[in-house]
């Protein structure tokens, strides 16, 4: 079994009235943590908005970052299909 993966840290600025939201989605006590709460938001929006996860991983294969097997799972295609995305762009 390979090692867990590491979190990162990442600060932000956001407006008072999200603040207020954040705070509020928090306090409700359906997530654990504000994190938890942020990492679910950003796995919905990309599940949800397929042209942003497409051009995400688009670019991350093209920084080499993610392979084509890893770009493949994050647009939930085979192989095949994954390569012919990847370079139709």
């Amino acid at each position: 079994m390979g090692s867990p993966k590491k979190s990162s840290v990442i600060t932000f600025t956001v407006p008072p009235d999200l603040k207020q939201i954040l705070e509020a989605a928090q306090q409700i006590g359906y997530y654990d943590s504000l994190s938890e709460f942020l990492r679910d938001s950003i796995r919905f929006t990309l599940e949800e908005k397929q042209h942003i996860r497409v051009a995400i991983t688009h670019q991350l294969y093209q920084q080499k970052k993610i392979g084509l097997g890893k770009a493949a799972e994050l647009l939930q295609l085979s192989l095949k299909e994954t390569k012919e995305r990847m370079e139709e762009w």
